[in-house]
């Protein structure tokens, strides 16, 4: 059913999960990882890259075909979705961590409310 799933990340162990998540579901789906890099964020762009071909390397390593990443600055709800736009992507995965207990977090909140391309969260167990 998705052809294209754009999968984003912040690093953290939720965020990775999600990923997991998105390749055991969608193993047909060409994936694409994106990270984007705000103000306050602990990477500049080119260790976010750095990280992000790492976490590809390491959840694909025994593949010959791994999926497309990037790096994106800016606000990371509109970034999200002009990446999904620009790419074609029939779906957008994020992963929630839940943390406090206020339901979901601000991105994934502004995702769900902005994008007109489905949104899967995956919360932390």
């Amino acid at each position: 059913m998705f052809k294209k799933v754009l999968v984003a990340t912040d690093f953290s162990p939720c965020a990775k999960r999600a990923l997991e998540l998105a390749r055991a579901s969608f193993p047909q789906a060409e994936l694409r990882v994106i990270h984007v890099v705000t103000a306050d964020s602990p990477f500049t762009a080119t260790e976010a890259l750095l990280e992000l071909e790492l976490l590809v390397s390491s959840t694909w390593e025994d593949d010959a075909v791994r999926p497309g990443h990037e790096v994106a600055q800016g606000n990371p709800v509109q970034q999200v979705i002009e990446s999904a736009k620009a790419w074609e992507a029939d779906l957008i995965v994020i992963g929630v961590s839940g943390q406090g207990g206020q339901g979901l977090g601000s991105v994934a909140e502004g995702l769900v409310r902005a994008s007109a391309i489905p949104v899967l969260t995956v919360k932390d167990p």
